[in-house]
């Protein structure tokens, strides 16, 4: 989420001057509290229906955010005509809507006691991922509604904790926080998360993060044919503590109903390489299996931050 919604013509100038900013960060609060307040009133289907409409005509008024997801939907795919591009945003934005709507159902969709809204599937065929087996760090990305991989976890009687970006409107992170409660994990900030992480593997707990952005990435990995930066941590945490890696997807199948997949665990091609490279390798592996994710369903990729360095972005020439 941007760090300004009413106020975003006049970001710049808030972020020099505090008394502005925490104006704009009020009225965004008022602003988003009355929506969720609306969407709480409707039945679940009919938020989410709103909201995607919602964020297809709000949402590009962001421009800035809108002008990066074309860049990344450029790059990502190349072939794509611009009006094929532009209908991926719209995409983009209405599933960002339907998101933010979910919000204030997270309770129900997670404990509709009429229908199933969430199917959990497996696919471990060794069978080590499961409540009991020890601890494991799971890696997905912006697909779908990314937040229900949590509570699947918990669903699936496995203790976990997960790293989240705090919003940096304090009245607006306090409120969404209280509707991620729902989700039945403990939230982790991610700003010098390493030692909260390792702490909670050692309890025995099971992490999980949102890995296909370059927030804190040291290490170039291949991304839809070119480099992206990226962490490698989530493959760091799980050679450290000899656990599983596990690659996690989220997919909407229609409305607010959603299928999560936890995928057979990522190891090193060559266990007899180094830590460092056992890693990226990993870390590679993963980024193959977000790439397919993403071309299976490209309108469910939430990518409103810089996925590549700015000056590959801008350089479609050599993309292509």
């Amino acid at each position: 989420m941007t760090d300004f919604l009413a106020g975003y013509p006049l970001r710049k100038i808030a972020r020099k001057h505090e008394f502005l900013r925490r104006l704009l960060w009020r009225v965004d609060f008022a602003l988003i509290w009355g929506l969720l307040a609306v969407f709480r009133l409707l039945p679940v289907e009919w938020a989410s229906s709103l909201g995607a409409k919602a964020g297809v005509i709000t949402g590009p008024l962001a421009k800035r955010k809108t002008s990066i997801m074309e860049e990344n939907f450029r790059i990502a795919f190349p072939e794509k005509s611009p009006l094929e591009i532009q209908q991926l945003v719209k995409s983009c934005w209405s599933n960002a809507g339907r998101v933010l709507s979910e919000f204030p159902h997270l309770d129900h969709i997670l404990n509709d006691q009429r229908e199933q809204r969430i199917e959990i599937i497996v696919r471990d065929p060794e069978m080590t991922f499961r409540a009991g087996s020890g601890p494991a760090v799971v890696a997905g990305a912006h697909l779908s509604n990314w937040e229900l991989i949590e509570s699947a976890l918990a669903q699936l009687g496995i203790k976990n904790s997960a790293l989240y970006a705090p919003l940096s409107n304090p009245w607006l992170d306090r409120l969404l926080l209280e509707s991620r409660a729902a989700l039945n994990c403990e939230l982790i900030p991610r700003d010098n998360c390493t030692r909260l992480l390792v702490e909670r593997l050692n309890a025995g707990r099971t992490v999980g993060m949102l890995v296909d952005r370059p927030v804190g990435g040291d290490k170039a990995i291949p991304f839809f044919g070119r480099d992206k930066f990226t962490t490698v941590l989530p493959a760091k945490l799980a050679l450290k503590f000899n656990c599983d890696l596990i690659p996690a997807q989220a997919e909407r199948i229609k409305g607010a109903h959603f299928r999560i997949t936890f995928h057979p665990p990522v190891r090193p091609a060559n266990p007899g390489d180094c830590k460092k490279d056992q890693a990226l390798d990993m870390m590679r592996q993963l980024h193959q299996l977000f790439e397919s994710w993403i071309r299976q369903r490209p309108e469910d990729w939430f990518c409103s931050t810089r996925i590549w360095p700015k000056a590959r972005a801008g350089n479609l020439e050599k993309v292509r």
